[in-house]
């Protein structure tokens, strides 16, 4: 390796000679020789001979003058080849001369070895045009600025290769396909053509040749005789493979589909005015065959029977021809689903249903109803007219009624389609998009200070007396609930009053306690126990947000979208909690103000003692972890350790040990809690985005179904994985911002 990397040859002048080199290296590590073996004979021998060779390379002498006139045309030569040793490609430089005597340049060559997995030989040859291509395009870079070169042309031998740079390189599987890819971005403009092996100086280079072989190859040195011709001279005629017969061609995959049959009355939206369309047509081709004046009065019932029979054999000539024709010939159905039903041809040529029902005192038409199939349009325009004229009642009504008449295959699916298309069944039964449930934000999983980010939500409204006295004013009080979004720590605020200074009482309270908070998370205010305008104030009024601004500057609001509990889970779940625990308490008690907040204390105390893990059975496992843990060191109600005021350890050591607890519980915190959030326990179906100007209906809790407002969807805003839950609607109001989950999509059709 030592040997043949010493020899400088940065344009590879010599390159077949170091190639012969290489291959003999590539045969050690094909036969797993090590470093320190000593090397098998016939290997030993061929480097020997390669060894001694060497010093023939000083004689010889090669000329680097390039013709360097700016305004002297010049053209670019390329030649590849490749064997199963590897492959290369040799560049020339034909400068042309106003007199038109030209002079061909040796530039230089690439080489390279052939993977010891092995290639077939079209493959390799197709690396070698890759590797001419880019020897190529950075020879062209480099003497652009010297030389005035006006043409490029490329040879290979191998008709397999010019057939796929001939072809789109995506009708080829991916090995070929990004390489042809390459090749003709590098080298749009070059004209690839074919030579013969014997004429290609690129064979030697790919081969290897020993050095003292170098001076006796004129075919390398000077380029095959045809290129010192002039260009119109040269055989440009290049081999063509048809495309079906190249090797590493992509399998296409042809899909056959069969058209449905359409009816010509498509375009109608309603049952009756298609009936009375068709009347109308067959009362004049019955005038015109009488050449007299159509009557000018209203149908009469038998042309409205004639117009629907006639649309019934329409349809069943589109969709049961093949059942029309069996039915003619025999009575044998070769359909299984239709034997079922006993079809036969009427004597005005409907097919009708047989059933078991002949002998019974029923209508000839509800004994024999006319077949319809569900992909028929007639099939559905009359589902909606009964649809409509039931009152949107059930399929099983919808059902009964049309089958007096027509028998509807697979009519339950027919009227599931009609029933999701109906704008005011989707209003009763709205089933708005829930989209997967969001990863849980980084404030929630990342380890933080107790109550740096919370969450804030308001309970209420309550009832507290003045005093101890049977006649003392009772009057209502709020909870301001604070929920750690990190350890689900909980902080209860008493708040007499729905009031921006009430509230901001009740947060410099839990301030002076617990410490400033950096963010906090709240609901828009519409989901607040007993809110009202004061209270939209605190959340969204300039006011509101002018005095928090002002007095803490330093928090970030994080407001979600109006009715959108569901965004708040921590702390309407806090919420939860602290109303079950005090109204069990309380019962139907009216507490005083101390009574009421020590009660309110204590349910904090229980709050904050909940594991924040499940608990099991087994007595070996440690003290589970609770919200406490990382306020005091433990849950609250526990009972204080014993403390031995007789050792004597040093403030230090002690130090130490209450760190490495707090480190403890927040490695369970990492280990234990984070683990049990990982999994979604509702909303894990993925379904698909809502779009811009979809039309859409808001749901209202507060108002039935009918009341709801109608919108379209203005703006997405989708979360980081791309998944969109809140939308901004346009509706008769103006613009609101509702999540996804309290919009239903209305049908287009």
């Amino acid at each position: 390796m030592s040997m043949i990397a010493r020899i400088y040859d940065p344009l590879g002048l010599v390159a077949p000679a170091i190639f012969h080199g290489k291959c003999i290296m590539q045969r050690t590590w094909s036969a797993k020789v090590s470093w320190d073996d000593p090397l098998p004979d016939d290997i030993s021998r061929d480097w020997k001979t390669f060894v001694s060779d060497l010093p023939s390379l000083n004689d010889l002498k090669v000329p680097r003058h390039f013709n360097s006139r700016r305004e002297s045309p010049c053209q670019l030569l390329g030649f590849c080849d490749a064997s199963q040793h590897g492959y290369a490609a040799v560049l020339y430089t034909k400068m042309l001369d106003h007199d038109s005597d030209s002079t061909v340049f040796l530039v230089g060559t690439k080489t390279k070895l052939a993977p010891i997995k092995t290639l077939s030989i079209p493959r390799l040859e197709l690396n070698a045009a890759l590797l001419l291509s880019r020897w190529m395009s950075r020879i062209r870079t480099t003497l652009k600025s010297y030389l005035n070169i006006v043409d490029l042309y490329a040879w290979s031998d191998s008709a397999i290769v010019l057939s796929w740079l001939r072809n789109p390189h995506t009708s080829f599987k991916v090995y070929v396909s990004n390489r042809v890819h390459q090749i003709i971005t590098l080298m749009p403009d070059c004209r690839w053509l074919h030579i013969m092996s014997e004429e290609n100086p690129a064979d030697c280079a790919s081969r290897g040749v020993l050095p003292s072989k170098m001076s006796s190859l004129p075919l390398y040195w000077q380029g095959p005789k045809f290129i010192h011709d002039d260009t119109s001279n040269w055989d440009e005629t290049v081999p063509s493979i048809p495309i079906s017969d190249l090797p590493e061609t992509r399998p296409v995959a042809l899909v056959l589909s069969a058209e449905q049959p359409s009816e010509w009355y498509d375009r109608f939206s309603s049952y009756d005015r298609l009936v009375r369309v068709v009347a109308y047509i067959y009362r004049f081709i019955k005038a015109c065959k009488k050449h007299c004046r159509a009557p000018v009065m209203a149908l009469q019932r038998t042309e409205l029977d004639d117009s629907i029979r006639n649309m019934v054999i329409c349809s069943q000539q589109c969709f049961y021809k093949t059942l029309a024709l069996e039915l003619l010939t025999s009575t044998r159905v070769s359909s299984k689903h239709l034997s079922r039903l006993r079809p036969f041809l009427d004597p005005s040529g409907v097919i009708r249903v047989g059933g078991r029902l002949r002998y019974s005192n029923l209508d000839y038409g509800f004994k024999h109803p006319m077949l319809l199939a569900k992909q028929s349009h007639l099939s559905l325009l009359l589902c909606r007219r009964w649809h409509k004229i039931t009152c949107h009642a059930g399929p099983r009504i919808m059902t009964a009624l049309i089958s007096r008449e027509f028998w509807i295959v697979s009519i339950k699916s027919v009227l599931h389609t009609v029933t999701r298309a109906c704008p005011v069944c989707v209003r009763f039964d709205a089933k708005p998009p829930q989209p997967i449930m969001a990863d849980l934000p980084a404030a929630r999983v990342q380890q933080s200070r107790p109550f740096a980010r919370v969450g804030v939500d308001y309970a209420g409204p309550l009832q507290i007396r003045e005093v101890q006295l049977r006649k003392s004013r009772v009057y209502k009080v709020y909870i301001a609930v604070f929920v750690c979004f990190s350890v689900k720590a909980v902080h209860l605020e008493v708040v007499t009053e729905l009031s921006t200074e009430a509230f901001l009482a009740a947060f410099d309270r839990f301030v002076a306690r617990r410490g400033l908070p950096s963010e906090i998370f709240s609901d828009c205010g519409t989901n607040f126990v007993g809110a009202d305008k004061q209270l939209q104030l605190l959340i969204n009024g300039p006011e509101g947000q002018r005095v928090i601004s002002e007095t803490r500057t330093s928090c970030h609001w994080h407001f979600n979208p109006p009715s959108a509990p569901h965004f708040g889970g921590l702390w309407e779940a806090a919420v939860r909690s602290t109303k079950r625990l005090l109204i069990r308490t309380m019962g139907t008690h009216v507490l005083t103000y101390e009574e009421f907040t020590t009660l309110l204390t204590r349910i904090e105390a229980m709050l904050n003692s909940r594991p924040l893990t499940p608990l099991t059975t087994d007595p070996t496992d440690l003290e589970y972890l609770s919200p406490g843990h990382f306020l005091i060191g433990q849950p609250l109600l526990a009972v204080p350790p014993r403390v031995s005021f007789e050792s004597r350890v040093n403030l230090t050591q002690r130090w130490k040990l209450l760190d490495q607890g707090h480190q403890a519980f927040w490695r369970r915190w990492s280990t234990e809690y984070l683990t049990s959030l990982q999994g979604r326990s509702k909303w894990t179906a993925e379904t698909p985005n809502v779009k811009v100007n979809d039309k859409v209906v808001v749901i209202d809790n507060q108002s039935p179904p009918l009341a709801w407002r109608l919108g379209r969807i203005l703006e997405l805003s989708p979360g980081n994985d791309g998944v969109v839950r809140v939308v901004r609607l346009l509706t008769s109001h103006g613009q609101i911002t509702r999540p996804v989950a309290k919009v239903v999509v209305l049908p287009t059709q």
